[in-house]
């Protein structure tokens, strides 16, 4: 065998293993996530100013007051948040809306400001959600800041439960 057939197995080895390596995590994807995966979790805020949050939800957001709207499909048999803890963590930081698809409300409600029920999707439609690989309803959250402008938006399937709330609580410090 020369060099060059040698060189090329060892190639072809390589881009064997990669390619599988690559439809090994393609298949382990969360159904949940953002079909775009640079959409999901980018870790940056939007400019300050440039999206107005909607008015999709009656009373919210307050002026001169944080928000994280929170979107899940159910609440149903899961702990809202990691542990009550980081739910008042983010109580004390931003009111705290939680909008459901279903419209059930979680067992403790303690440091939410509303529970919103979004059987049509036109609230996460509102904050620009983007529809999640399953197509079904969006599961992430939002962050607004205190001058009533949107600057945060993603999917997130494990924003409840599992928590990732120590980034938000990391991007509504980032916020003015």
């Amino acid at each position: 065998m020369s060099w060059k057939q040698k060189l090329f197995t060892v190639w072809l080895a390589v881009a064997i293993l990669f390619g599988g390596l690559l439809a090994l995590a393609e298949h382990f994807r969360n159904r949940l996530d953002d079909p775009d995966p640079a959409r999901q979790r980018p870790g940056f805020l939007l400019p300050a100013g440039s999206v107005k949050a909607p008015d999709a939800i009656v009373g919210f957001p307050r002026p001169g007051h944080k928000l994280v709207v929170f979107f899940v499909r159910s609440v149903e048999g899961q702990l809202l948040f990691h542990d009550l803890a980081l739910q008042s963590d983010l109580a004390a930081a931003a009111d705290v809306v939680l909008v459901t698809w279903d419209g059930r409300s979680p067992r403790i409600t303690q440091g939410l400001s509303a529970v919103i029920p979004d059987r049509d999707g036109r609230i996460a439609r509102a904050y620009g959600l983007s529809q999640p690989l399953d197509g079904g309803y969006p599961v992430g959250y939002a962050l607004v800041d205190g001058d009533g402008f949107l600057r945060y938006r993603t999917l997130d399937p494990h924003c409840v439960g599992m928590g990732h709330n120590y980034e938000v609580k990391a991007l509504l410090r980032a916020m003015p």
